[in-house]
């Protein structure tokens, strides 16, 4: 991702120059994919997570 892009997508989901002041790059990204998550509804659910059972255990 170059700054640019970086950019652009911290100014699309109205963050302001004091945010990115105080935010880490981590903070940003992170905030960044929750806005996209929520903008869009569509998007598959996650998988959830199931216990493994003794025949997943014996095949692996």
């Amino acid at each position: 991702m170059s700054t640019e892009t970086y950019l652009y997508l911290c100014k699309e989901c109205g963050l302001t120059h004091e945010d990115l002041e105080t935010m880490t790059i981590g903070m940003t990204l992170d905030f960044i994919d929750e806005y996209l998550e929520k903008k869009n509804p569509n998007k598959k659910e996650k998988k959830t997570v199931r216990k493994a059972s003794q025949a997943d255990f014996d095949s692996f």
